[in-house]
């Protein structure tokens, strides 16, 4: 009685030990189980680790980039805004120097006009010449045929120069087309002008001598 009693008590054990075993084994291999899970999941966490430092490193440089073109385009501004205020200095600086040489010539002119109560002259220069008509109106009067035309233009005109003290001579100049056309004419040192009183245009015909 006593040895069957140990058998089981013995057998009972060694069902236990096994079973004991085999959980222990299940256990086992479930651990395993959960680190190779682990052990893939770190390797991904890691990838994308990477990946982001990869992307962080590319935006950086990008960055670094756009700070130094924005560097280059805020120097660029400021070198055309300090260009722009030359220019615009500059650009006062000669309309000064113009008006003041306006004022120069045009003072030595009329100290050198007689005026309407004496002698008119003829024009020292070219530029006498285009600058008084550039202050005569007479071009702007409308051309009405038969009653304000060429020779109405023409006749204005110089009437007006020997107001200013100038000569200028009425001339009738023939077209090619067959009809006749009023012009005005002047001497400039030795060459002859032609006027044309409605547009102020004016050109070199030839030489006197």
């Amino acid at each position: 009685m006593t040895k069957t009693i140990a058998i089981y008590i013995l057998g009972g054990l060694l069902l236990a030990a096994i079973a004991f075993g085999v959980s222990e084994y299940d256990n086992a291999r479930n651990i395993e189980g959960w680190l190779r899970q682990f052990q893939s999941a770190g390797a991904e966490l890691s990838r994308d680790a990477d990946q982001l430092s990869l992307e962080y490193d590319n935006l950086s440089q990008e960055y670094d980039y756009l700070v130094q073109q924005y560097r280059e385009l805020e120097r660029k501004y400021v070198s055309l805004g300090y260009l722009g205020m030359l220019k615009e200095k500059e650009a006062g600086e000669d309309e000064l120097a113009n008006a003041l040489w306006q004022i120069g010539y045009w003072k030595e002119a009329y100290q050198a006009k007689p005026g309407p109560w004496g002698s008119a002259r003829e024009f020292r220069d070219e530029e006498e010449l285009r600058l008084w008509l550039a202050q005569d109106n007479t071009e702007v009067n409308s051309y009405i045929t038969h009653q304000f035309d060429c020779d109405d233009f023409a006749r204005m005109l110089q009437a007006r120069a020997y107001d200013d003290g100038y000569i200028i001579s009425v001339t009738l100049v023939a077209r090619d087309e067959g009809y006749y056309h009023f012009k005005n004419g002047c001497f400039v040192g030795s060459k002859f002008y032609y006027i044309d009183p409605q547009t102020d245009q004016f050109w070199a015909w030839g030489h006197l001598d």
